[in-house]
C-alpha cells in the first residue's frame, strides 16, 4: 500500500504520494444555494462573489452554526470536509496517509479534524505536527524556529532540538498571511494602473478577480527581472520590485518581531517554501534557511515508523527523532558574519541599489542591471542585505555547491557556474569617516 502525506495549511492543502507533491488545493469555498465550489476553483470566483466566500473554515475548524443557505453547509467543518471530498476527487489518495498539521490548532480543533477525516475517503494513519517533523529531520542541536505561512497569519513555532525534536510552542501573528501580502500587492497595482493610464481595475468584481488571478505571476516576474510591465485589460503599468518589498515590509517586521521574541542567541529561522515568493521573505532573520517544498514529505518518510499510530485512535506526535548530529549540514547565514552589500566582478564593485541580473554567454558570466534573455538569477538589496533568488532551471553554484533555493549572501561568498571560469564575489563595503 503507497504511502503519503496530507499537508493542512489553508494556503493549499498539498497532498505527496511519497516526497512528490501530486496536488495542491487553495482553502477557499464560495457557497451558492445549490452548490459549495472548493479549491481552486472557488478561488477563481472570489473576489466576484464576496459575499459567498469563506476562506476562514480551516482556520476557525468548528461547529460553530453558519448563516447559510445551502443546507450542507452548517458550519465550518461541513466546508473541511467538502475540501476533502473535492481533493480525493481530483487525485488518487494515497492508501495511507499522515496528517502533517500547523501547531496553533487546539484540542478539540484536532478532534473535529480526525472526526471528519473519518468520514472521508483520507485513509489517516498518522497524525504529526509539520513544523516538529520538519525541524526534526535537518536541524542542529538547540532551539531552532519554524516559520510558516497560512492564508490569513504567520505561525512560529519553536522546537528543541536534542536527541529528539520536541516541539515547545506555537504562536500566531494575526492578519500576517497570504492574503495580506496580496492585498498589500493589489493595491500597488491598482495605483499603478490608475496613475500610469487612468484605469481602476477595482471598478468591477471581474476587473478586481482578474486582478488577483495574475498578483503571483506579476510578482514572481518583478522578483526575477527587478521590474514587471503589468497588463489588464488591454492596459499596461510598470511596477518595480522596490514597491512590492515596501509594501510587504509592514507585514513582514510584525513576523520578524515575533521570531525575535522566540528565538535563542544561536537559533536558526527555518522557513517554508513559501516565503521564497513573498519580496522580502528570504530575509526574515538573520540565521536563516529556506526549506525544500517538499521538506514535510521527507520528513515523514524518514520517520514512518515513529508517525504511524493506530488508525482507530490517532495521537499528535509532537516529539521525534533528531537527525544525528554528524548528519546535519544546513547552509545558514549567521548574524556574525559580514552581510553583502557589493558584487565584486572583474575590477567592478556593484551596489546592487537596483536588481542585477547574473547571466552567462559564450562561456563567460555577465552581470547586468537589465534583464537579459535567459538570466540565471537576481541580486535584490533588502533593508541593506543581498539576496541571491535562481531562476528555475538554471545550474548555478554559490561556493561551489548548486543551489535552488533564494539565499542571503555574506562577504566572501563566491557565485559560478560549473565549467566558466569567471566568478562573483560578494563583498562588504564599509565607510570610514564623514
Amino acid at each position: 500500500m503507497n504511502q503519503g502525506v496530507l499537508e493542512i495549511n489553508d494556503c493549499g492543502l498539498r497532498v505527496f504520494t511519497g516526497t512528490d507533491e501530486i496536488l495542491e488545493s487553495p482553502g477557499v469555498a464560495v457557497v451558492e444555494n445549490r452548490q459549495i465550489l472548493v479549491g481552486t476553483a472557488a478561488l477563481m470566483r472570489a473576489r466576484s462573489h464576496p459575499t459567498q466566500v469563506n476562506s476562514q473554515f480551516w482556520r476557525r475548524l468548528s461547529l460553530e452554526s453558519l448563516k447559510s443557505d445551502n443546507a450542507r453547509c452548517r458550519h465550518h467543518a461541513d466546508l473541511a470536509y467538502c475540501h476533502l471530498e473535492e481533493i480525493a476527487r481530483h487525485c488518487d489518495l494515497p492508501g495511507e496517509i499522515v496528517l502533517a498539521v500547523p501547531g496553533n490548532f487546539t484540542r478539540e480543533q484536532l478532534a473535529l479534524l480526525l472526526g471528519i477525516v473519518k468520514e472521508s475517503p483520507v485513509n489517516a494513519v498518522g497524525l504529526v505536527d509539520a513544523a516538529t517533523a520538519c525541524i526534526g529531520s535537518c536541524a542542529p542541536r538547540g532551539v531552532q524556529l519554524h516559520v510558516e505561512l497560512q492564508r490569513h497569519q504567520s505561525l512560529v513555532s519553536r522546537v528543541a532540538v536534542h536527541e529528539q525534536a520536541v516541539l515547545d510552542m506555537a504562536e500566531t501573528v494575526s492578519d500576517a498571511g497570504i492574503q495580506s501580502f496580496l492585498d498589500a500587492w493589489a493595491r500597488v497595482f491598482t495605483d499603478a494602473f490608475v496613475m500610469q493610464c487612468r484605469f481602476d481595475p477595482l471598478y468591477s468584481a471581474e476587473a478586481e478577480q482578474q486582478l488577483y488571478d495574475m498578483l503571483p505571476q506579476w510578482v514572481g516576474r518583478a522578483m526575477r527581472q527587478g521590474e514587471v510591465m503589468a497588463e489588464l485589460d488591454d492596459r499596461t503599468a510598470k511596477v518595480s520590485l522596490r514597491q512590492l518589498q515596501d509594501a510587504s515590509t509592514p507585514t513582514l517586521s510584525r513576523v520578524r518581531a515575533l521570531i525575535d521574541n522566540l528565538a535563542e542567541n544561536n537559533s536558526v529561522v527555518f522557513v517554508s517554501h513559501r516565503w521564497a515568493e513573498i519580496p522580502g521573505g528570504a530575509q526574515l532573520a538573520e540565521r536563516i534557511h529556506l526549506l525544500p517544498h517538499n521538506c514535510v514529505a521527507q520528513a515523514v518518510a524518514r520517520r514512518w515508523e515513529e508517525i504511524h499510530g493506530d488508525a482507530g485512535a490517532l495521537r499528535l506526535v509532537t516529539a521525534l527523532s533528531a537527525a544525528p548530529a554528524g548528519e546535519v549540514a544546513v547552509q545558514v547565514n549567521s548574524a556574525a558574519e559580514a552581510a553583502a552589500t557589493h558584487l565584486l566582478f572583474g575590477h567592478r564593485a556593484l551596489a546592487a541599489q537596483q536588481p542585477l541580473f547574473v547571466s552567462w554567454k559564450d562561456g563567460k558570466l555577465e552581470v547586468t542591471a537589465t534583464p537579459p534573455h535567459h538570466p540565471a538569477a537576481t541580486v535584490t538589496n533588502h533593508a541593506g542585505r543581498l539576496a541571491l533568488r535562481v531562476d528555475a532551471g538554471a545550474r548555478l553554484m554559490l561556493n561551489g555547491e548548486q543551489i535552488a533555493a533564494p539565499v542571503n549572501l555574506t562577504a566572501g561568498d563566491k557565485i559560478g557556474a560549473a565549467d566558466i571560469e569567471d566568478v562573483i564575489t560578494a563583498i562588504s563595503v564599509e565607510h570610514y569617516g564623514a
